[in-house]
């Protein structure tokens, strides 16, 4: 008898403790009924489901004739329409705007940094981001945003940051005159665990890496539990970056814009050196996450075609009168910016590409990011990129979990995030219609979002 009571006392110790972690109350306060449910996990999705939120954590997930509603909390009826887990931007800039000069824009407007991201934020969130990984800005800046966010007081999806960007010394770095330069392992050791004292979640490499450098940045980077993502615009870069065993691989098809991959390139990236199990499927040995940002090339070609898009008055409503002149300015010839110059047809060359590595096997590597903020990239192209991946070859539910459970996997955070299913927390969103018919719907037709329990209902922001 003592040792039942014993083990009683030990589960309501276990009970009480998980709800003192997430900070929920034992009974809901949310439902969420009807609809089809795509859960996130690949399935069927369910039909007429419903969705029981406590606090910021999701407690109960079935269907909406096995699951009792407790009278008098507050109901969502989204009959008719679906219910999934909020969206990812993987691949973002807080700090950058859709800008022409994106060396120039962040010390021509460093004393408005705080009202510019707080803006992107704002506009992340009402696209149905509800979590955003920015991949190197103002860290000081971003970790006051991200506590803002959190305490409530901004609108704006969970932030993980990636703080000051590791590069290798070389002319190019010297002319930027970064404190963030390698020469050496040694240096490169140094500055890596300088930058994880920073409170990042994920370090950020680029140019064209000697391995010994590389391979003590994500040494150094991996010792502390901490991933590493790499911009690779050239082969001989993700080569390097793939046997020092970088996480994360960015603009990869991109790169070499105007040429093919081998076969034997294509088949690196899908197994990699080192496969590890990551992914959908932790039986299956893979390489390192693809984020190919399609969109990132793709935006010169939408500002070629339609530049008036930069004169829709919701587009003055999201920033300060300075930086939208500043936007217009660059807008007004975007064909002179030499980042753009023959995009029509490196997007091609690009798609191809990625189309190859889809059909090599790499589809459970892909990524949904977008390089938010870069030239003539406003905020927020996301579904844009998950379209890019549906078109290249992967299914609607594959190109939905691109942007929902693989970058909460890659992140290491599946446990919270990533899926709408019992224990995580409560970011989801509602759209109107089947996005497993219509991919488009998730770029128009979001109507609600929920992050962490709360709910906000977008304003029909501009969205590209």
């Amino acid at each position: 008898m003592k040792q039942c009571l014993l083990v009683i006392f030990l589960l309501s110790l276990s009970f009480f403790s998980r709800a003192e972690q997430t900070g929920s109350p034992a009974t809901p306060n949310l439902a969420i009924i009807g609809g089809q449910l795509i859960d996130g996990y690949g399935g069927r999705p369910m039909r007429n489901a419903a969705v029981l939120v406590a606090g910021d954590r999701i407690i109960k997930v079935g269907r909406l004739s096995e699951l009792s509603i407790p009278p008098g909390i507050k109901t969502l009826d989204v009959n008719g329409m679906t219910i999934m887990p909020g969206l990812w931007e993987s691949h973002g800039h807080l700090f950058h705007a859709g800008e022409g000069d994106p060396a120039d824009f962040p010390r021509r407007f460093a004393e408005q940094a705080d009202s510019i991201m707080a803006s992107v934020a704002k506009i992340s969130l009402f696209s149905g981001i509800t979590s955003f990984r920015d991949t190197g800005g103002p860290i000081e800046k971003q970790l006051v945003l991200k506590a803002e966010i959190e305490a409530g007081e901004r609108s704006g999806p969970r932030l993980f940051l990636a703080g000051p960007i590791l590069r290798q010394r070389s002319p190019e770095a010297a002319v930027r005159k970064s404190k963030y330069t390698a020469a050496s392992p040694k240096e490169a050791k140094r500055l890596t665990e300088k930058v994880l004292a920073m409170g990042v979640d994920q370090i950020k490499v680029y140019g064209f890496w000697d391995l010994e450098i590389l391979q003590a940045i994500t040494d150094t980077a991996h010792e502390a539990g901490i991933g590493v993502d790499a911009d690779v615009r050239h082969i001989t870069a993700f080569r390097t970056a793939i046997e020092a065993g970088v996480d994360r691989l960015h603009h990869v098809f991109t790169a070499d814009a105007l040429s093919d991959y081998s076969d034997d390139d294509i088949r690196l990236l899908v197994r990699g050196l080192k496969p590890g199990a990551s992914g959908p499927m932790a039986n299956i040995l893979r390489g390192p996450y693809i984020l190919p940002t399609i969109e990132m090339r793709n935006a010169y070609v939408r500002a070629f075609k339609f530049r008036e898009i930069l004169d829709h008055p919701r587009i003055k409503q999201q920033y300060p009168k300075e930086v939208y002149e500043s936007l217009r300015e660059h807008w007004t010839y975007p064909e002179s910016v030499p980042w753009g110059l023959g995009a029509p047809e490196r997007i091609k060359v690009a798609k191809r590409k990625l189309k190859h590595f889809i059909q090599a096997g790499g589809r459970e590597q892909l990524v949904a990011g977008t390089d938010a903020g870069a030239p003539f990239n406003l905020h927020s192209p996301l579904t844009k990129e998950v379209a890019n991946l549906l078109e290249a070859g992967l299914s609607p539910m594959e190109a939905i979990q691109s942007a929902t459970l693989r970058p909460a996997q890659m992140q290491g955070v599946e446990q919270d995030l990533g899926t709408v299913s019992t224990g995580k927390y409560a970011d989801i969103i509602i759209v109107d219609g089947d996005p497993l018919q219509d991919i488009s719907l998730l770029q128009h037709k979001v109507v609600l979002v929920i992050k962490n329990g709360e709910i906000y209902t977008p304003d029909n922001s501009v969205r590209f």
